[in-house]
């Protein structure tokens, strides 16, 4: 794994010297400058990935940099501000401005090794959705079936407004695709802040939150919202309440995805109704491939042709049994594992035609993998590798004894429900497959 690069901007010589040494015996990269003038000219050399920045420095003091950055837009990298003499009024202006995160000094190297890996972690997450949306991901749903022109027609309408949305629906129906499409068609030129609530917590809330300006981004995609805790919930709800308040003129329009029917979770008491109202202004189901079947041949053929425009891929055309046969196949991976399968089968062979046979043989090898990899032999993981698997395995024999019931496995496990949404998403769990199957 390539490690980060680190810029460290702090006039003290002992100061730099230390952190430098400690986060190079960590195996990061790291660059030293002097102060903010010299910081630009390091970045214009390399972009790093990270900036720990000091705020108290002669001729250019780290807010001022950090406001450069922020107002020419030119900040493709983390930045953690570091200060022995911090307010709550100088933090609340950094985070502001695009700081992820706040280090008081003398600073504890446990505390900043950790802000490090957390704030990168994040800066990471942001960047590998924002690379997962090629440009003609940006089209209209395709299909001709009444689930594909209905939302079609709704999103023409979402076009207009400056509504809130919530979309939900089964892993792998395109929910978050769905949502930058209604930004893209609201703001075409405007950018967007993008979470996962996921890889949110107590310690990184507030700076997540922190990354949507909404002077410059006009709309804040929240993947996941079902997996938000309690106290994290009513964080968002402050938040989304503030930036109502300060921003009348220039309103955000926050744009949640959701796997659970969030209405369910505020009768089990493990979402806040004020704010399910708060971003249920409007709502749009997206149904699991199996029910829009009369699509398939239409999404196939449109991967097919797109896929090798856009990964350079080869081109390979689909036999028509072939299509028919995905067209009846149950695609419990839904349109993620549909392009998945096109992507795979195109660079399987050469320029023949892709047959039948070849499909029944990917799926199946597939599904082996699958299968394979379950039963693999824990002692040969890492120890949090293990762990998951051991959790994967655990929370899936109590899945089925319950016939997939969550509020049962809760009971069982003695884990708080929102607690037990979120390890099941990220263990790639869905409860609605252990109950059909």
């Amino acid at each position: 794994m390539t490690q980060a690069n680190i810029l460290i901007v702090d006039d003290e010589p002992d100061i730099r010297e230390l952190i430098s040494d400690i986060l190079a015996d960590e195996d990061y990269r790291v660059t030293t400058a002097t102060n903010g003038h010299d910081a630009l000219k390091k970045i214009k050399a390399s972009t790093p990935d990270l900036v720990l920045l000091d705020i108290w420095m002669p001729e250019m003091d780290g807010i001022t940099l950090l406001k450069k950055w922020h107002e020419s837009g030119a900040m493709p990298f983390a930045v953690v501000m570091m200060s022995g003499h911090g307010t709550i009024e100088t933090a609340i202006e950094a985070t502001k401005m695009g700081a992820a995160d706040f280090v008081e000094k003398p600073i504890s190297l446990a505390k900043l090794l950790q802000t490090i890996e957390t704030t990168l972690k994040q800066h990471q997450q942001v960047k590998n959705l924002q690379s997962q949306q090629p440009q003609w991901q940006m089209m209209d749903p395709v299909g001709n079936s009444k689930a594909a022109v209905a939302l079609r027609e709704t999103l023409k309408k979402l076009a207009k407004t400056q509504h809130n949305v919530l979309l939900y629906g089964d892993a792998g129906t395109g929910k978050s695709t769905t949502a930058l499409l209604i930004h893209h068609h609201r703001h075409h030129n405007k950018s967007v802040t993008l979470l996962d609530s996921l890889s949110l917590d107590e310690d990184n809330m507030d700076a997540a939150l922190a990354q949507h300006r909404p002077d410059s981004a006009s709309s804040c995609v929240i993947a996941n919202i079902d997996c938000l805790t309690g106290p994290l919930q009513q964080k968002l709800l402050s938040r989304l309440k503030q930036w109502q308040k300060t921003h009348q003129h220039n309103r955000t329009q926050v744009l949640t995805t959701s796997q659970q029917d969030l209405t369910l979770l505020i009768e089990q008491g493990d979402f806040s109704r004020d704010l399910y109202d708060c971003l249920a202004e409007f709502v749009i189901y997206l149904p699991p491939l199996q029910q829009r079947s009369e699509d398939v041949p239409e999404l196939l053929n449109f991967y097919v042709n797109h896929l090798p425009d856009i990964e350079q891929t080869p081109y390979r055309k689909l036999s028509v049994a072939a299509q028919n046969y995905l067209r009846h196949y149950e695609w419990p991976g839904n349109l993620r594992e549909l392009k998945n399968l096109v992507r795979q089968l195109q660079l399987a062979g050469g320029e023949t035609e892709i047959q039948q046979s070849e499909v029944e043989s990917f799926i199946e090898q597939n599904q082996q993998l699958l299968n394979s990899s379950s039963h693999q032999t824990r002692y040969d993981l890492e120890l949090r590798e293990a762990r998951e698997e051991f959790e994967r395995d655990y929370l899936l024999y109590h899945l089925q004894k319950v016939d997939g019931k969550v509020g049962d496995l809760a009971k069982i496990s003695g884990m708080e429900r929102t607690n037990l949404y979120r390890k099941l998403r990220a263990l790639d769990i869905n409860p609605k497959n252990i109950s059909s199957s």
